[in-house]
């Protein structure tokens, strides 16, 4: 599931305005790059069918927990993180906010992760 980019609201219109008459700086990837960090969390195809198939439940709580990881990991420069939270872990393409597979906490034993270059334990 890719998330379309939305268009910018009004509010981000009248931040623009605002900005030229206080002649204060905020440069369009300002603005881009907020709406990104607020953009909710995509989920591949092959999460989509592993977290069905597995049985994973993921609730508000575990979504807080990805977003303020992939923040965490973006601010180091990591691309690929392994992200626990609540006993269930994601691996996470961070620049893409993406969900690329689940799995939960019984499964996590005896397991190789790869193609990951950072860990976030929440």
């Amino acid at each position: 599931m890719v998330k379309k980019v939305e268009p910018f609201g009004q509010q981000s219109i009248e931040k623009i305005r605002k900005s030229h008459i206080n002649n204060t700086e905020v440069s369009f990837r300002d603005i881009f790059e907020s709406k990104l960090r607020t953009s909710q969390i995509n989920v591949s195809k092959h999460a989509q069918e592993r977290i069905l198939l597995r049985g994973i439940e993921i609730g508000e709580k575990e979504v807080d927990g990805i977003n303020k990881a992939i923040e965490l990991a973006g601010s180091k420069g990591v691309r690929d993180s392994l992200v626990i939270v609540n006993g269930k872990a994601f691996v996470v393409n961070v620049p893409t906010r993406t969900i690329i597979t689940a799995i939960e906490e019984e499964d996590l034993k005896n397991r190789i992760f790869t193609n990951i270059d950072g860990a976030v334990i929440l």
